[in-house]
Order: structure tokens, then sequence, then C-alpha cells
């Protein structure tokens, strides 16, 4: 046992020296912070909440969230942790005491946290009493309980913070009686005990409730392939035990790798809710009977101590409520990833017992859980928001699932076999506590979130319902994706240093994507591709009239477009030809005869896409006012200007000149500014296109304006003599502007619907 001071002060200077260092040591780990509030939790919560609970999963993270709340908040935390950190070295100890770190076995530990708590500091808990590395928290009977180190058994989870916090909301009730009844001189003696100034300091805080605030951390994704820490352990000391040598893989991953730390914040408890009314008439009394809060809490029975009325009142049983609701609310709040819904369902799997399954049969589950818990869990990791990163899943995987099932493989826990994952036995072995997180790490994920019922109910729900779904039904779920990719992009591109450029667009019209459905059967689907600069909106009008004529519809938005002018900046022509393909992915789900109608830019793309995919679904291509050659001559400087952007880019990674000013057509729709890099990009395209010939095996309908100010008309001869197709039509028309489709000039929009219909 430490030798621990009878009243540890925290110092305000090593501490902000240690919020500083953190801060600094943040930086160079690769541990990405993510704070999360859920509904219900505002931005007070930080500054109203009392008692912080955290899970356990890490050692490191024992000194994470107190920082975390003082750089939301200022204010200083206590914290609890296990004896073991401060056995050893007498000046550690010390340290850890004077950031606010107290033993669990401390004298007098919970009158001592209360007089904190009332001096106005935070306080941090971890209930579970320890790692728990396994993360199994749920029993056979669904109640919660976890493994004990030290019992070698399964207990319940600590109840302390509900016991600190429903006394000292019984103490603040007395007080604030006998403030109601002018007793002053019990509550100058308060004061005068607790160290208080005066007596106002103490009754603002007898005023404020007492809150418990539960915390969730989620690691992901979690690794245990070896590491340099773990190295160089076995270096110095090559007879590292078990329980070491595990901690150094998994933690040490964590800290070195990229690996994204999720705290979400629940809804607070109230201590004070817990009292019923008669119970808060009869409080006063009980307190009153106490000199000192050491006899607060003291819960033995007795007759003349608070136990006897404490225990009067249920404390025991109140306080087992109150800890139960705050476990429940904890466990709720975990981030749901992807390698969570994957392992969730291989272990499902596991109890039906099931020892292989198709892989694309795998992934189609997985992709249906994740689109089923996206209409009702706002609790997703944002890898499962960003549908770059998940939608690949249905057709050939993606880069975290990759990751996840090369875990998986390596650890021995699944394979692959003629087209199968192959569940191994390994799966459902039982491992001592400090070998679980490297021997199955899928059992850990998947004990994450069955505390969740709604969560594998959904589960549950997505692997039963996998065989009903129908190639529309999964088209459908691939549309929503293009809807929440065009939020989640617009969401990327609103931080400061992209205001002042945002600030001065125009663009007030709906630039998602759209899908106007046909009620007749069959019916043709029309893709629509818009322009360079601007968004699904210009093709709208053209859309309600195919729509109209009896076709499905699909407007679709090239990435970088509709968002802002940054997003474009990053992105290239590949990007905007994915988009396409996405699109057609949709349509052909619906109809045996597609159609592509491109504007500009977007011509081209309609006929890239035509000529790389010669399926017989495809019926005719449009395209209208494409560019191959430019009016404007300085397009020949722009390959200049990209480069000298890289070649400075290392001093100033915006480019000496990242844009230039636009004057759009229609403003509403269009950006102001047009990255150069994206400039570039479509120099680019347009030399792919030319490099041969263009095959497509569907009629081809181009169209260009004659006085066109944007393209030189030039670019429908360059294009006709690139282009073989099944028939070519060559269609001039009366404009002297570019965006003819918006504008319906010369009765384009009309034009093209004729022939598509002819072409159906």
């Amino acid at each position: 046992m430490p030798v621990v001071p009878e009243n540890p002060v925290i110092n305000p200077r090593i501490y902000n020296f240690c919020v500083r260092a953190f801060r600094s040591t943040r930086k160079l780990l690769k541990l990405n912070i993510k704070l999360h509030q859920d509904d219900g939790v505002d931005d007070d919560t930080v500054q109203q909440g009392d008692i912080f609970l955290f899970n356990h999963f890490a050692r490191f993270e024992t000194f994470i969230p107190q920082y975390l709340i003082h750089e939301a908040c200022g204010a200083h935390c206590r914290s609890v942790a296990s004896p073991e950190f401060f056995e050893g070295d007498e000046r550690f100890s010390q340290f850890l005491f004077s950031i606010g770190v107290v033993p669990n076995n401390m004298p007098n530990l919970f009158p001592f946290l209360a007089r904190e708590l009332l001096h106005g500091r935070k306080l941090v808990i971890f209930p579970e009493g320890g790692m728990v590395k396994d993360k199994r928290v749920v029993d056979h009977k669904g109640e919660y309980s976890i493994f004990s180190r030290t019992a070698n058994e399964r207990r319940k989870h600590h109840r302390g913070p509900a016991v600190i916090a429903l006394a000292l909301d019984a103490f603040k009730t007395a007080l604030l009686h006998d403030y109601a009844a002018g007793k002053y001189e019990r509550i100058e003696r308060w004061a005068e005990q607790l160290d208080f100034d005066d007596v106002e300091k103490l009754m603002v805080r007898a005023v404020k409730p007492t809150i418990i605030v539960p915390s969730h951390i989620t690691f992901y994704p979690i690794r245990v392939s070896d590491n340099i820490l773990h190295q160089a352990a076995r270096l110095f000391n090559r007879s590292i035990n078990k329980r070491f040598a595990e901690e150094l893989i998994v933690e040490g991953n964590l800290l070195f790798k990229e690996t994204d730390m999720d705290i979400r914040f629940s809804r607070p408890i109230v201590a004070g809710n817990y009292w019923r009314w008669w119970e808060k008439r009869l409080l006063p009394n009980a307190v009153h009977r106490f000199e000192s809060l050491n006899n607060l809490f003291e819960l033995k029975p007795g007759k003349h101590n608070l136990s006897g009325r404490i225990h009067a009142f249920g404390m025991k049983a109140k306080s087992n409520r109150v800890r139960d609701d705050y476990m429940r609310s904890m466990y709720e709040a975990v981030t749901i990833n992807l390698s969570h819904i994957a392992s969730l369902i291989i272990m499902r799997l596991c109890e039906q017992q099931q020892t292989r399954i198709e892989c694309q049969r795998l992934h189609k589950m997985l992709y249906h859980g994740i689109k089923l818990l996206q209409q009702t869990e706002h609790r997703l990791h944002r890898s499962l928001c960003n549908p770059e990163e998940y939608d690949a899943i249905i057709n050939k995987g993606s880069i975290r699932l990759d990751q996840f099932l090369n875990s998986a493989k390596n650890l021995q826990l699944i394979h692959v076999e003629d087209g199968h994952y192959v569940l191994d036995r390994k799966l459902v072995e039982e491992f001592e506590i400090d070998e679980v997180r490297t021997e199955n790490l899928i059992n850990v994920y998947a004990n994450e979130v069955r505390p969740l019922s709604r969560v594998t109910r959904i589960i549950d729900k997505a692997m039963n319902g996998v065989d009903k779904l129908s190639a529309q039904a999964i088209a459908d779920y691939r549309f929503n994706d293009q809807v929440l990719g065009y939020q989640w992009d617009r969401g990327q591109y609103q931080r400061e240093r992209y205001e002042e450029i945002n600030a001065q667009q125009t663009q007030t019209a709906d630039a998602n994507w759209f899908f106007l459905k046909s009620r007749q059967k069959p019916a043709p689907a029309v893709l629509l591709i818009h322009g360079f600069l601007s968004s699904p909106a210009e093709m709208r009008s053209l859309g309600e009239r195919l729509h109209a004529a009896g076709c499905h519809v699909i407007g679709i938005r090239l990435k970088g477009h509709g968002t802002s002018p940054w997003d474009l900046r990053e992105r290239n022509w590949h990007d905007w030809a994915e988009s396409v393909v996405r699109g057609y992915d949709i349509a052909k789900a619906f109809s045996q005869s597609v159609h592509i109608v491109g504007f500009s830019t977007g011509g081209l793309l309609a006929l890239n896409h035509a000529a790389n995919n010669q399926h017989p679904r495809i019926k005719s291509v449009t395209s209208v006012c494409a560019p191959v050659h430019f009016n404007n001559k300085n397009m020949v400087f722009v390959p200049l200007v990209h480069h000298a952007n890289k070649l400075v880019s290392w001093v100033n990674s915006e480019g000496i000149m990242p844009f230039t000013p636009n004057q759009p057509e229609n403003p509403q729709i269009n950006y102001q500014h047009i990255p150069v890099r994206a400039l570039y990009q479509v120099q680019r395209f347009i030399d792919h296109l030319r490099e041969g010939e263009l095959t497509i095996n569907a009629n081809v309908y181009l169209y260009q304006g004659d006085n066109d100010p944007v393209v030189d008309p030039a670019s429908i001869e360059t294009l006709d003599k690139l282009i073989v197709a099944k028939q070519k039509a060559v269609i001039t028309l009366d404009s002297d502007i570019h965006g003819v489709i918006y504008k319906n000039v010369d009765n384009a929009q009309q034009k093209i619907c004729a022939s598509i219909l002819e072409s159906v």
C-alpha cells in the first residue's frame, strides 16, 4: 500500500504542464481522438457533469479522459486508478497525486471525492474496476457482469459512483433545507469543515444537481500484429510474461498505428431524480445526525449513523438501480463500426453451427446490416456514414473489410476456400483473459456490441432477410449511398480553412442525386450526367420531361460537384467516371434498356462509359456540347499553372494559384471558382479519350451549339471521327450560349427525348 497524503492536492502547474504535453504527444501518436455527444447531450454536458464514467480496455486510456475534459471546460479532474500504479517508485506515485489520481483503496476515499466534487472538481471513474480485455459484459441471462482478475470469477460492476452521487445529493438536499429554514449555523459549520471561504460558495454548489455522465471509449481498428514496442521489450527481456506481452501487442498497435479512439458521452444521469418526494422530505433529518462526510459514507447498518436512515430509504437498492442505469447507458454508447457488424454475423453463424458461407453472401449480409443500421442508429463510426468507405463491400470488398478479414485469417479464425469463408473451430474455443485479444479478436468485437439488443436484432434481421433482398432493393440502397455521400462530402468542406471560397459561392439549387421512378413496367432508364462545375440540378428539367414520357431517370452527381470548389480540387477524372459507373449499376437493376445523356464534360463521361462497357443494355448515348477544343485559348496554360502549384506545394499546400474566378451562365447551379487542378484533370481526360477509337455498341447522338462561347464547335467533328458506333447522328443547335439543356435552347430537350424514345 503506497503512502497516501492525508489530503492530496492537485498541483496546477504540473497538471497544466501535463495537459500541454498530452496535446503535443497526441499529435505525434497515430491515435485519432474524437468526442461525440448523443441525443439529449448538449455542449454544457461536460461543464455541468460531475462524475464521468468510462469503460476500460487499454491501460493508457486511464490517463486520457481527464485531459480531454480539461480541454473542453478547463476543470481539473480527480481520477481513481488501480493501486498498482502507485507501487514501486515513490516519485511516480507523488506525481500521480499531483495530477489528481488517487488509488481505489485510499482510506476514506468516498468522502474525499465528495468533498472534491463540492469544490468543483470533476471525477473520472472506471466502474468496471479493471481492463475488460474480452469486452464480455453480458452473461447468458443477459445480465451485466465482468470477469474479476483478483476474484477469478465474474462479478457485478462497482456501484461506488452511484453511492457517491446519491449520498452527495442527500447532503445537498439537507443544506438547501437548512438554508430555507434559516438554520445558517449548520451551513456555516459545514462550510468551515469543508474549507469554503464563505457560505455562499457552498450554497452555489448545493443548488447544482449531482450529475453522472456515462461515456464509452471505442477503439477501431484493433490490431494484433507485432509492433516495435513489443519487439523492443522482447529484445531486453525475453522472459516477459503473457499478460505484459499481450498488452504490448494490442495497446502498442492502438497507439502507434492509425487508430480511431471515439469517446461518446451518453445522456446525463441526475442523482436527485432517484429520490422520491417523501424521501427528500426525510433526507435532511437523516443527514443532520452526522458531523462529517466520513460519517455520511459509513454504510454499515447502525442506529445513529446515516446507514440506518439511508438503508431505510433503500440506499443499497437505489444505488444498484443507478449503477444498472449508468452501466446500460455506458455500454449502449459504443461507436459501432464495420468490424463489430462482421464479427457479430460470424459469431451468429457459429451459434447456428454453420461452418461455411459464400464470400459474396457474407458481404451481402454485411452491407444489408449497414444499411438497416443507418435507418435507426446514430452511433455509427464515421466510416459507416461515408459510402466511399463501405459501399464497395457489395461488389469487391473494401479497405476496412480487407483489414478485418486479413486479421481474422492471420489469427486462423477463418480462411477462404472455393469462394467460401470457412469458419474455423478456434472461433468458439475458450481463451484465458490474457490471451483472448490476441487469439480471438472476432469474439472481442462481437462482445462489445452484444449489450445493444437493438443492434443484435437488426443484424439478425439482415442475416435472415438477405436471400429476399432483390437486385432493385440493393440498387435502392446504393442510390441512398449516393445521397448520403453528398451530405458527407459537403460536411467535409465546411471547416474554417474553406470558408473564404465557400462564402463566395452562389449555387442554391439542390445539388444532390435524384431518382425519378417510372410507374410503367417495363420502362427504359436514363442516366443524366451534368457538366464541369455544375450539379444534377442542371439536368433536372430534362429529367422531369423524360420521366413524364415513362422513363426511370437518375441524375448523377459527379464527385467534387455541388459541395465546395475545395472538394472539386481534390478529385480527378477517374472519380467522375466512377460516379457514372455507380449510376449505371443502379439503373441496370430497373431496366433492360439504359440510355446515357451527358452535357459538356458529362458528355465525354457518357461516351467513355459506353465505350468501356459494351453491354447490350446500353441502347443510346447522347453527348451535348462536349469539349475537345476550347474557345478560351488560355486553357493551354493550365498544365503550366498546375505544375507550378505542385512545385511550390511543399512551401504552400495551396499553391500559387489554386483557383481562378468563374462567371457562370447559371450562378444558382455553378461554382464561382474553378480549381486549376480540376481544369488540368479535364484536359487529362480529353487526352485519354483521344488516345484511340471509341467503339460504342449503341446509337450515338452528338449535339453542339453553333455559337457556343465555351466549346469550340470543331469539337463535334473531332468526336465524330473518334467514335465507331452502331448508329451515329450529328445535330447542330442554334445557340449562342453553352447551357443548351438547362435553358432548353432550340428545343434541345424535346430532341433528346425523341432520340431516346426512338432507341428504346
